[in-house]
C-alpha cells in the first residue's frame, strides 16, 4: 500500500483530515479525526505506562521541546547522541540495529510462507492455513 492510499484510507475512516481542509488545506499537515485522537491517546498512554509507570527508577516530566541549548547539552543530546552501527566485514557495509532486525524478520516471514506452501501441497484442502495445523480426521 502506498502512502496516498494509506492517507485516503485514514481520511475515509475518520482517523485524520488534512489541516485547514475547508480552505484548500496545508501540504503535509494533518489533524486527528475522532478515531485518530483515540488511537493516538491509546498509544501514548500505553507507552507512558510501559516506559515510565512500570519502573521504580523512572519519573516522567512534560517539558517544552524548545529549550536553552545548555539544557540539550547537559542532557547528553548534543555530545553523546549516537545511532549505534554494526559493520559487516564481508560486505563492508554499516547497518543500524533496526535494519538488521527488519531484515531478519523478513527472512522468517519468507520461510514461514514457504513452509505454508509446502504444507498446502502435502495436505491439500485439509490444510488449515490460519492455524497452520493439519486438521484432525475421523478414524
Amino acid at each position: 500500500m502506498d502512502f496516498k492510499n494509506l492517507i485516503a484510507h485514514c481520511k475515509e475512516y475518520g482517523f485524520i483530515f488534512q489541516s485547514s481542509e475547508i480552505y484548500d488545506g496545508l501540504s503535509a499537515v494533518y489533524d486527528y479525526g475522532p478515531y485518530g485522537v483515540e488511537l493516538k491517546n491509546n498509544i501514548k498512554n500505553y507507552w507512558w505506562k510501559s516506559m515510565v509507570q512500570m519502573h521504580e527508577n523512572i519519573v516522567g516530566i512534560d517539558a517544552a521541546i524548545f529549550m536553552h541549548p545548555k539544557t540539550w547539552k547537559a542532557s547528553g543530546h548534543v555530545d553523546a547522541f549516537n545511532d549505534p552501527l554494526v559493520d559487516n566485514k564481508d560486505s563492508k557495509k554499516r547497518y543500524r540495529a533496526d535494519q538488521l532486525i527488519e531484515g531478519y524478520a523478513e527472512k522468517i516471514e519468507a520461510k514461514t510462507l514457504k513452509d505454508i506452501e509446502k504444507a498446502k501441497a502435502r495436505f491439500g484442502e485439509d490444510f488449515d492455513e490460519k492455524s497452520s495445523e493439519r486438521p484432525m480426521t475421523a478414524s
